[in-house]
């Protein structure tokens, strides 16, 4: 069987279109990393179904929404479980990693006003990161979130550490999550993740 051709289009930076990408990567999955300036995007936007990005292609299809994508490139990686109740798991996971980066878009780009911007980002580091971190720590059952094996999930936590922390709230400490540390070093040091980190810098 000949496998689709895969363009991932979104900025040249991280968010919404990382997981994906990460998950190609780490399934050996050839895919066009599309990627273009703030600047491009005025000549991009209306092209796409939703005026949003990321989309994919396959095979000249358009597919949008950033963890639909996510979940479907999960799949063909071979780390988003088949079972219904395994699947369960990993999608709450999925949703919680994303109401870290839903907090970071409200914080820093849905408020305009700087002092009010630091003043919500300390009340996320007060309540919301602690309570987020504390509930993935102690649901930790393996190497991996859940088990031995890794799954789209344990992604997910790799990017929501490594990327969207640093930009959204880089004063919060990960040090009391000694588990969470552990599989962010683990995706990390993977190899076809580490060389697709490599190649980043």
């Amino acid at each position: 069987m000949v496998q689709p051709r895969f363009k991932l289009s979104y900025f040249d930076l991280p968010i919404r279109a990382e997981l994906a990408r990460l998950a190609f990567t780490f399934g050996g999955i050839e895919f066009e990393d599309d990627r273009f300036t703030i600047s491009e995007w005025k000549e991009r936007k209306y092209s796409y179904p939703l005026h949003h990005v990321p989309v994919l292609e396959v095979d000249n299809k358009v597919y949008v929404q950033s963890m639909a994508i996510a979940r479907y490139a999960g799949r063909l990686a071979g780390i988003y479980p088949t079972d219904p109740m395994a699947a369960l798991n990993v999608d709450m996971m999925l949703d919680t990693l994303l109401e870290v980066m839903e907090k970071y878009i409200d914080v820093r780009y849905r408020i305009t006003d700087i002092d009010m911007q630091e003043e919500k980002a300390k009340e996320a580091m007060t309540e919301f990161l602690p309570t987020i971190f504390s509930f993935v720590e102690k649901s930790i059952q393996g190497k991996f979130l859940f088990g031995d094996s890794i799954t789209i999930a344990d992604l997910f936590l790799f990017d929501t550490v490594a990327t969207t922390m640093p930009l959204a709230f880089p004063d919060y400490s990960l040090a009391s999550y000694p588990k969470i540390q552990a599989i962010v070093e683990a995706v990390k040091t993977s190899p076809r993740i580490g060389a697709y980190l490599a190649a980043q810098k």
